[in-house]
């Protein structure tokens, strides 16, 4: 490629050559504003074509309206497409289904799965409780009925096919039940509520339904590509990476291609940290669908924080210095952007612990880190520290009360932290509450949720009614419990089917348990004193080990119901664990780096016993883009590019690792924490 054309004349000659293109341009290169100048090139050279710009977030919408004014149609992907499908109600109906209806619970065999004995039993039978509680999870919303919980281990065991093949059998029964139900309801009831949840009672389907109705919409219905196609000539995708790979084709190949359409996707590759965005367009770049163009450009980080993380990209891209003008006029030299990079390392002389080491061996190799953090960080601690978990900075922000109930029942708590607090409504509310009281108020946001809610603003007692509400919530001392209760009551949110699911499981759950006469038994046994397996077995010498752990697995259960809902865990933690999420604090999960760049960055490579990531270096890693596997190296990467000028790393190594992790990274240097 002549390197005297720019980006932008590349991204000229794709559009006057009615080609789709991908802009690859690492974090800071200025792809946002590479996208404004492309909406305005459009506007100008092709003032009567129809232009649509879709992003992520709503935050991202009002980023480009700021750069670029309000003359665009841009929107968030949920957005765009439910306005697409909005008045395809008849032809939703016919697929509809698809988002609610469960899939069996799959039988796996030697040759399918390549395991043998217990591990096979095991996975089979964590296919079954899968399936299951989706099972129970659609009759009660469908049907309003609770079910049984699911078989243990052991008694599953007996007869795992027939037990599988019964619980098909009924998943095909409720299956055929919902279709009928659905096709028994006038199509036109049907829309995008614009939530993150399905509600089959008015068959309104949430954000991840709407890509899936979407993607199956244009597979079975050529019309809508050709409608289209009428409707725009442009179509522009900001941080493509991040948008579902359902979504990217429908784009890309369910498009007819006599109605030429223009595509352009804006991204990175290595900035894919999410498990449900498409991460990189390749095929589509080598099957010819899409003209690839890097943009080397790094307008945020020092020269020494570029340096580094090109080492960390696994493609071609290697980004330079590229110089803005600054506030008085002039513009930057190489001189403006100069900055460190330290590395630094302590040894930890015994074995690392793991998610199921003691938590004595836990909390010891913890206290180890946090003197490095701390030696790191200096006296005047002006770093925002990025960290891999919740759990590793909760007591500091927080929120240590609402995560360890989480962290008492769940290995995987960032997720499932997240998904019951969306099941249960408590993040939609703290959005509420955040909009009213927190640094930014949003207004025009709460007087749009309320409405949804059927809540009226329409007279002077309505408005203190709900401004009273409010300020009960965000100023008081309540429980997660009452919160939500005195939501609802107010009509600040309406109960969703998520949540009258999740409440059903729970109540049905608890009751269950109480008439258990043998699991109350183990439990009073439990509670005495005699809490391990070992213990128990003195007092119960016929219990086995499977019996035993599915006793905990209910205790827990349990006892993280009772807890949640109990008066002990205030709403002011949900609040705070939000305001976290949003940056407000000097410490930011790696996954939730995204976004304008920090002065000062000190990132701690650790897994904090997270057992889906892993830092460890290796005897074959001898350059840093080799050093670990993808998902690893990614999140690696967008943490450290977000730094503007001085970024630290800190990792603890074994004894073992040293010489790897020196092999990989000569630069680091090793500190002696005491």
């Amino acid at each position: 490629m002549d390197r005297k054309v720019t980006p932008q004349q590349r991204i000229q000659e794709c559009i006057a050559d009615k080609k789709s293109f991908v802009l690859q341009g690492g974090a800071g290169c200025g792809k946002t504003e590479t996208l404004k100048q492309t909406l305005q090139l459009l506007s100008k050279d092709y003032p009567k074509k129809r232009i649509a710009c879709i992003t992520h977030t709503n935050l991202a919408v009002n980023e480009i309206i700021d750069r670029v004014g309000e003359g665009y149609n841009i929107s968030t992907i949920h957005s765009f497409l439910g306005s697409l499908i909005k008045n395809y109600t008849k032809a939703i109906h016919k697929v509809i289904h698809e988002i609610f209806i469960v899939a069996n619970a799959e039988v796996e065999t030697e040759d399918s799965s390549g395991l043998t004995g217990n591990d096979l039993k095991k996975a089979n039978h964590e296919n079954y409780k899968s399936a299951y509680k989706k099972y129970a999870k659609l009759k009660y919303i469908v049907k309003g009925e609770t079910s049984p919980k699911e078989l243990g281990k052991r008694e599953y065991d007996k007869a795992p096919n027939e037990y599988s093949q019964t619980l098909n059998e009924k998943i095909a029964d409720l299956n055929t039940e919902v279709r009928q139900v659905i096709d028994g309801k006038d199509h036109r009831i049907i829309r995008y509520n614009d939530s993150r949840f399905d509600r089959f009672n008015d068959l309104s389907f949430g954000h991840d339904s709407l890509l899936k109705i979407t993607s199956l919409l244009f597979m079975r219905y050529s019309k809508l590509g050709r409608i289209l196609c009428d409707k725009y000539d442009f179509i522009l995708i900001d941080e493509y990476q991040d948008t579902h790979e359902d979504v990217v084709e429908v784009f890309l190949k369910h498009l007819p291609r006599d109605k030429k359409i223009t595509i352009g996707l804006f991204g990175d590759a290595m900035q894919s940290i999410y498990s449900d965005g498409i991460g990189d367009v390749r095929a589509y770049i080598d099957s010819g669908d899409l003209a690839e163009i890097p943009k080397e450009d790094n307008f945020r980080c020092s020269e020494q924080v570029i340096n580094f993380v090109n080492a960390l990209r696994e493609d071609d891209l290697r980004q330079e210095p590229a110089f803005k003008v600054k506030k008085d006029g002039t513009k930057e030299t190489l001189k403006d952007r100069q900055g460190q990079v330290r590395l630094l390392y302590a040894i930890w002389d015994k074995n690392k612990p793991h998610s199921r080491s003691c938590s004595e061996e836990k909390q010891a190799y913890l206290d180890f880190v946090d003197k490095l953090i701390d030696l790191a960080d200096g006296k005047e601690s002006s770093h925002k520290k990025l960290m891999l978990t919740n759990k590793s900075i909760a007591g500091k922000v927080g929120f240590a009360s609402l995560y360890k109930v989480f962290a008492d029942r769940y290995t995987e708590v960032k997720d499932e932290l997240e998904k019951v607090l969306s099941s249960t409504q408590v993040l939609d509310l703290v959005e509420l509450c955040d909009a009213y009281s927190g640094a930014k108020k949003r207004y025009n946001f709460i007087l749009s949720e309320l409405k949804k809610s059927g809540f009226v603003l329409n007279n002077l007692e309505a408005k203190e009614k709900i401004v009273a509400a409010f300020e009960k919530i965000t100023t008081g001392d309540l429980s997660i419990a009452k919160t939500l209760e005195v939501a609802f009551e107010e009509n600040i949110i309406t109960k969703s089917d998520s949540y009258l699911a999740y409440v059903g499981r729970k109540d049905s759950f608890l009751a269950e348990l109480k008439k258990d006469i043998a699991y109350q038994q183990l439990k009073k046994i439990f509670n005495s004193g005699a809490n391990t397996l070992a213990k128990m077995v003195k007092e119960v010498p016929e219990l086995t080990e499977e019996t035993f752990n599915e006793f905990i697995s209910n205790l827990k259960r349990e006892r993280f119901y009772e807890e949640l809902f109990s008066e002990s865990i205030p709403f002011s933690e949900i609040i705070r664990y939000y305001r976290y999420l949003n940056e407000e604090c000097d410490y930011i999960t790696m996954h939730k780096t995204k976004g304008s760049g920090i002065e000062n960055v000190l990132v701690v490579l650790d897994e904090y016993f997270w057992n889906q990531y892993k830092f460890q270096f290796s005897h074959n890693s001898t350059e840093p883009s080799s050093a670990f596997t993808s998902p690893n190296m990614k999140l690696f990467y967008v943490a450290c590019s977000r730094t503007i000028k001085n970024l630290t790393v800190v990792k603890v190594v074994t004894s073992d690792e040293e010489k790897h992790l020196l092999a990989t990274f000569p630069g680091f240097k090793k500190v002696v924490t005491d």
